[in-house]
């Protein structure tokens, strides 16, 4: 099956990752030449993807915001659990997993997926059921990145972060709570898998209970929680800063 992917960083990134098949790259006949274009083109041709100049309204008519780029790709790829913790194996380092717990705003995904792919985070998990998939919104929302993480679908979230724990792997909810600790006081140098509710929500009761300890972040305003992706970005930087910054 099919897919448009639209937007010159999720053009580019989907070009660089090559994960998926790429059928063809359509550009606006009144596009403007610049780096980021010509790096497009430059991409595809080395990749023997065919270009084609297409009229901009039918462009329009395909998708908003495209940048006067669409690639015709096909469905976007995803991964097991045992190909995240091989991930992790491979660069020697402790792995670093995100949980959603049915996260339904394509924008939330794509921006949480944006902020995993800087800090090295080796995967992250997605319920198959009352959450939303990496779409072509997704990949535009996350400026390309999701064409290079590594997503799993998961049946059963307990049961996935039960297997983790397994795997020696601390399982740590973020939610602003009594019984949470203060994200600086928590150790999130080692093996970890961070699990973010959805948006309004929260973690649901089993996910929840599953988690080996909650952490929150402190805030002073009138407002009682944060966003899920700005949440979930400063604790993802926070674990990075534990782990030393490490660059693997």
């Amino acid at each position: 099956m099919k897919e448009l992917l639209y937007g010159r960083n999720a053009a580019r990134e989907c070009l660089r990752a090559r994960r998926r098949h790429i059928h063809r790259v359509m550009l606006a006949d009144t596009i403007d030449p610049s780096i980021l274009i010509d790096e497009i083109i430059n991409l595809a041709r080395q990749a023997k993807i065919p270009v084609q100049r297409i009229p901009r309204k039918k462009l329009d008519s395909l998708a908003r915001n495209h940048q006067g780029v669409i690639l015709e790709v096909g469905r976007y790829p995803t991964v097991d659990i045992e190909d995240i913790l091989l991930h992790a194996e491979k660069l020697a380092t402790p792995p670093f997993i995100i949980a959603l717990d049915h996260i339904e705003d394509p924008h939330n995904l794509g921006a949480i997926l944006r902020t995993a792919e800087v800090v090295g985070v080796h995967g992250v998990l997605l319920p198959k059921q009352r959450a939303v998939e990496v779409t072509p919104a997704v990949v535009s929302a996350s400026a390309g990145a999701a064409e290079h993480m590594g997503v799993a679908k998961i049946p059963n979230l307990p049961q996935a972060l039960k297997r983790l724990k397994q795997n020696n792997i601390w399982v740590v909810g973020v939610e602003n709570t009594l019984v949470a600790l203060p994200y600086h006081q928590a150790n999130l140098a080692g093996p970890i898998a961070l699990v973010i509710g959805s948006e309004g929500r929260g973690m649901s009761r089993l996910v929840k209970e599953t988690c080996d300890f909650l952490i929150k972040l402190p805030m002073r305003g009138q407002i009682e929680s944060l966003n899920a992706s700005v949440a979930c970005s400063l604790i993802l930087y926070e674990v990075w800063r534990a782990r030393g910054f490490e660059t693997a």
